[in-house]
């Protein structure tokens, strides 16, 4: 489980959120497509439980929602997705 903090998020009160940060390597002979497919997936996780929340505190889609409560939610589920230098893997 990701270490947490309690924050002050506007909305929702003193909040648990995550310090985690995502850290992505591939190899240098992934192609682009499954790269792409790979960072399509991680940006759709936070999609979700971006939606998750929004729906449980406003009752609302994401989408729907005015700009202060998404930066609310974005403070909470922040997108940290890092990207280590790929290697080679099998000696190629």
């Amino acid at each position: 489980m990701p270490e947490k903090e309690m924050k002050e998020i506007p909305y929702f009160g003193q909040y648990p959120v995550s310090k985690q940060v995502i850290s992505l390597q591939n190899d240098r002979g992934t192609k682009y497509e499954m790269y792409l497919k790979v960072q399509n997936e991680l940006v759709a996780a936070y999609n979700e439980l971006r939606q998750e929340l929004a729906k449980k505190k406003f009752g609302k889609d994401y989408n729907k929602i005015t700009k202060e409560q998404r930066d609310a939610i974005n403070e909470i589920y922040p997108q940290r997705i890092s990207e280590a230098e790929p290697k080679n893997i099998g000696g190629k």
